[in-house]
């Protein structure tokens, strides 16, 4: 088999598939990956973290072997993606669409050639990379969408995706983020009609945020006993799903030498602090998490990212502060893990029974919070007006021995084992 992978720059869009595509490559098969490089920046301009980690991510993969292909990059692309940081709420929601969507065509003229050029058998992309799924289309050649968590379908009896509502919240208070949401799916539709119809295509059925859109698979990196309940979804997709589970690879799993393991010995429990690549550049932000973790009497482990200098200030010497951790490998270790709850981090967290005090920013971090929350395996925090006494109720709750319980419980109904194997597997069984 030969697959063409899909992705936008950044860790959470590029770590299953990455995942997937070593899994192919160790049984013997050829993968190509599509990606927009990043240009590195010198350290002393002030540019978001997103896109310095999204440089050095290109040169890793590039390491990899993958056999990397250029994907255009506009100046809106460049926009949106420094925006998306420093908003929040349906505005980070309606900036990253416009990220996904604003290269589409770009991207999708790019992939078609080299589909003409090198015959391939499937194209697997992250669901956000519109472009590959035109090119797949315009070529014939089956298409793969791989979802995230806290997946942006409509659940019966929950608030809309992305509203920051709570369970509690009444329907009256879902009217204006239901009308927010649905303008931004039909705004979403009429950039990508654009697209289509630049290559050729005849118009996609109406709101393709709001369903499972591919016709040859749609992967879900999660399993549905972690999901809220959706037992319409299969109904509406436009083709099979697979609910994979986190799809981490040996690259992700392992533990890491250089990481001080010795530092997590003691009786006095650890609680990882994350708040993923693109939102670590808050140094108050992670100052607060800190003094929370201290008051509950934890010590922390802590991935600073951008914010690196600022929290070694307030780190106590019993923590632990680096830029980037092993995270995988340290979650059944933690006692907690804080957390922005990205797809990734979350899956990853619920995959390892560890329990959660989240902090989300907006869009599918909201939905991965409600989702954990009711499943009795996290606290959700407000991040605005953030104080340290409620990160300290929230840790010592998450550090009881009934939270801890509640989190192995719900990871011992998971299959065992990567989920990137279930995916070679189906992609295997489409030829």
């Amino acid at each position: 088999m030969r697959a063409l992978f899909a992705a936008h720059p950044t860790v959470g869009h590029t770590q299953a598939l990455r995942a997937i595509a070593g899994e192919l490559r160790a049984r013997g098969h050829a993968t190509d990956f599509a990606i927009s490089r990043v240009p590195k920046v010198p350290s002393f301009l002030p540019v978001p973290e997103a896109l310095r980690a999204g440089a050095s991510l290109v040169e890793a993969m590039a390491s990899e072997g993958l056999g990397l292909i250029t994907t255009p990059v506009s100046l809106t692309t460049a926009l949106a993606a420094a925006r998306i940081a420093r908003t929040r709420g349906y505005d980070e929601l309606e900036w990253a669409c416009r990220l996904f969507t604003a290269d589409a065509l770009a991207a999708a003229r790019v992939l078609l050639a080299h589909l003409k050029r090198v015959p391939t058998d499937v194209v697997v992309a992250d669901y956000a990379f519109f472009g590959a799924w035109l090119a797949a289309e315009a070529a014939g050649v089956r298409h793969v969408a791989v979802f995230h968590s806290g997946l942006p379908f409509a659940a019966a009896g929950h608030p809309p995706f992305g509203s920051g509502l709570g369970e509690g919240s009444t329907r009256a208070a879902w009217v204006e983020p239901q009308r927010r949401l649905d303008a931004l799916v039909g705004r979403v539709d009429g950039w990508l009609g654009e697209a289509r119809s630049g290559m050729g295509l005849p118009p996609a059925a109406p709101r393709v945020l709001a369903r499972p859109y591919a016709t040859g698979l749609n992967v879900l990196t999660t399993f549905e006993a972690m999901e809220l309940p959706r037992p319409e979804l299969a109904s509406r997709a436009a083709g099979p799903l697979l609910w994979a589970g986190p799809c981490l690879g040996a690259r992700v799993m392992s533990t890491a030498d250089d990481f001080p393991w010795a530092a997590l010995e003691g009786e006095k429990p650890v609680v990882y602090v994350s708040l993923g690549t693109v939102f670590n550049a808050q140094p108050a932000l992670y100052r607060t998490l800190l003094e929370g973790v201290h008051r509950a009497g934890a010590r922390a482990v802590v991935a600073a990212g951008a914010s690196l200098e600022a929290v070694r200030e307030v780190a106590k010497p019993d923590d632990v502060v680096q830029r980037f951790v092993p995270q995988v490998a340290l979650l059944p270790k933690v006692g907690a893990f804080i957390s922005h709850g990205g797809n990734n981090s979350t899956n990853e967290a619920l995959r390892a029974g560890t329990p959660l005090v989240l902090v989300p920013f907006g869009g599918e971090q909201v939905s991965n919070a409600q989702r954990a929350q009711s499943l009795g395996v996290a606290t959700w925090l407000r991040v605005d007006a953030l104080h340290a006494e409620q990160v300290e109720r929230a840790v010592r709750s998450a550090l009881e021995p009934s939270r801890k319980q509640a989190s192995r419980a719900l990871a011992a109904r998971l299959p065992e084992g990567d989920g990137a194997v279930r995916v070679v597997e189906a992609l295997l069984n489409l030829k």
